[in-house]
């Protein structure tokens, strides 16, 4: 991101931080869209299908606002697409092309320049994409035999090909606009309830999903809106379409919460709120209402849910309960999709805030008052409140704490000066600091400074810092180079989860590559690390697990329990920290100690999980402040972990 655009969202944060953050008072829609929308741009890949998505409702906005400054930057980036400074990506062809907001704008006389870029990716789309034997068109991965369809696909194929047809007038791309989302309707529309079934053939062939999940039906309603708002009045299929978004919406609404949103399975009201589907069916009921389809007592409905919503939407653009990545997952049940977690600012999250609260305004809706607390779910307007978390910072780290400890790893773009190592954030608070400590830092206040919460004063560098691995071969440890990928998978107040790749690593006379996961809850250290080591062949291997250490260690080798435990003085004025390591005493091989790190290594097959648990305790804090109350902790952990 450039430096004028970095400062005028660092702008925008502040002032909505304060216009924002009151409890009670009324917020501007037009603010809380810029606002999540800035968050969402300097959070997510603009060039995955939630980017997309969110450029969509950039789109929206800026047309909305009239801002002429606001149109221009947004073609700019919709240009990168083409030159590959943003590169388009997934399983549609429109992704590459930056997705339906391209052809929207072009129909909407905004911009000539994209034109031939709209048009190329209607083309290949329409000509390449694969197609199920209905004529829907499907991502090229879905198996063979399986016929598998998926309601998120209208989402990537009509609001393209619609715009791309109705600018071109080229009948065919309109006709499969309608036909991708009136079929998908058809097959999975769930007669009991009116709403919709994910997908198709994921649990056996010509099975359908039993969920009635709610970013499903909004992706579902995100594109059936758009029909209904801009397909014209004459064209001979209207009233079809109609009738289906009158049937569906109605449906829907049916089963709103006190709240005006939806949950996460939308007929069971024990599931948890789901905030990104709740946007998506707002943005489509207030077409519906604008359209006039819906009696006008509906606008409670909407008005409800933009209220409700606020709750969900911090005063700095994040977004709480949006369910992470899901696509008819394990037996397709209501109980696994009950079960599937919602992340914090996971990347589904920013684009339905963009669109409900951006076609809010347009229905002359300027402000609402929030129905509790503006932020009362996010961090940044519940600050002080216990829990685990997970961020990214920085373009480069991945950093999680709970209410005793905060640690991070580092990305491609530091590869040059970091490792693979685990760093350790010392705090002596229990409410989460690593936002704070971040922009602390970014305004010039170094976060290796404690100002009363603790300080990132442990320099993993290019060591392992609390947990790295490394391959242990001809008497060395050959690490792997930072993450090169990850996934946040769960980002909740009791427990977060999240998943790295290591692609890049050089080791003598084998290929490896790592998929790690980390697991975190309340209340303890120690964080868990399920790895898995991949080769072409099966094979044991000797992996070392290490410690960084600074000079004044105090090491605890413990080979019957799988423990190696340190407490040094990093220097006089942190004090004293401890770290450890445990994995499965079966796996013990030896203890060594090799260039400034205290290495466990242990016995490990490829291409089979295997578990170990990391973790600090600085003295600094209630719960450690001498060595053996340090030791105490980590034997008891010991014996009451299972591998």
């Amino acid at each position: 991101m450039n430096r004028p655009r970095f400062i005028y969202i660092l702008f925008i944060f502040l002032i909505t931080a304060n216009s924002l953050g009151q409890s009670n008072q009324d917020i501007s829609t037009l603010k809380v869209a810029q606002s999540v929308l800035d968050k969402g741009i300097s959070e997510i890949d603009l060039g995955y299908y939630p980017g997309t998505l969110l450029l969509h409702g950039m789109a929206e906005l800026a047309m909305v606002k009239k801002d002429t400054s606001d149109l221009n930057y947004e073609i700019n980036l919709f240009r990168k697409f083409k030159t590959g400074e943003i590169k388009g990506h997934g399983s549609f062809i429109s992704y590459q092309y930056g997705g339906s907001g391209v052809p929207y704008m072009v129909w909407k006389k905004n911009t000539k320049d994209l034109r031939s870029q709209m048009s190329e990716g209607a083309k290949r789309m329409f000509d390449e994409q694969k197609r199920s034997s209905e004529g829907i068109l499907v991502p090229p991965w879905v198996k063979k035999g399986k016929d598998q369809i998926f309601i998120d696909v209208a989402f990537a194929v009509t609001p393209y090909l619609l715009y791309a047809g109705l600018d071109l007038k080229n009948e065919e791309y309109i006709e499969t606009a309608i036909h991708e989302t009136t079929e998908l309707f058809r097959i999975l529309e769930d007669r009991k309830t009116g709403l919709l079934h994910q997908g198709r053939g994921f649990q056996g062939v010509g099975k359908i999903s039993e969920d009635n999940w709610s970013r499903g039906n909004g992706w579902g309603a995100f594109a059936l809106a758009i029909l209904v708002r801009d397909l014209p009045k004459s064209h001979p299929r209207r009233g079809e379409i109609e009738e289906l978004a009158k049937q569906f919406f109605s449906a829907a609404i049916k089963f709103q919460n006190k709240e005006g949103l939806w949950h996460q399975e939308m007929t069971d009201s024990t599931s948890y709120v789901e905030t990104s589907g709740s946007g998506l069916i707002l943005f489509g009921l207030g077409i519906m209402l604008e359209t006039a389809l819906l009696n006008q007592a509906f606008m409670d409905n909407f008005t409800l849910g933009l209220r409700g919503y606020a709750s969900y939407i911090g005063s700095d653009g994040s977004v709480s309960h949006t369910c992470g990545g899901c696509l008819c997952p394990k037996n397709g049940t209501k109980e696994d999709y009950k079960n599937h977690p919602w992340v914090y600012n996971d990347q589904h999250a920013f684009g339905p805030v963009v669109l409900a609260f951006t076609q809010a305004a347009k229905m002359g809706v300027k402000s609402i008052t929030p129905l509790k607390k503006m932020g009362l779910y996010c961090i940044a307007d519940s600050p002080k409140t216990p829990r685990t978390y997970v961020c990214t910072a920085r373009e480069s780290d991945i950093a999680w704490e709970n209410d005793r400890i905060a640690y991070r790893v580092f990305g491609p773009s530091v590869r040059d000066k970091v490792g693979n190592g685990i760093d350790v954030w010392a705090k002596s608070v229990d409410y989460p600091v690593l936002d704070k400590w971040y922009r602390l830092n970014s305004e010039g206040k170094d976060y290796h400074v404690d100002r009363g919460e603790g300080s990132d004063f442990y320099n993993a560098g290019k060591q392992m810092g609390c947990g790295g691995i490394a391959l242990w071969a001809n008497g060395k440890p050959h690490p792997p180079k930072t993450f090169d990928s990850y996934k946040i998978v769960r980002n909740q107040n009791d427990k977060l989860v999240f998943e790295l790749n290591y692609n890049t690593w050089d080791t003598p006379g084998i290929e490896l590559k790592e998929e790690k996961i980390i697991e975190m809850i309340m209340g303890t250290n120690l964080f868990k690390v399920t790895s898995t080591i991949k080769s072409e062949t099966d094979t044991e291997i000797t992996l070392a697990i290490g410690l960084t250490t600074f000079g004044n260690q105090k090491v605890h080798p413990d080979k019957k329990n799988g423990v190696l435990s340190v407490w040094e003085t990093i220097d006089p004025v942190n004090g004293n920290l401890g770290t450890a390591i445990l994995v499965n005493p079966d796996q013990v091989k030896d203890f060594v100690s090799y260039s400034g790190n205290e290495f466990v290594l242990v016995r490990v097959q490829t291409n089979k999980p295997f578990t170990y648990y990391a973790g600090a305790g600085w003295e600094k804090t209630q719960h450690f402040d001498n060595a053996v109350n340090w030791q105490t902790y980590i034997k008891k952990q010991a014996k009451n972990i299972t591998f």
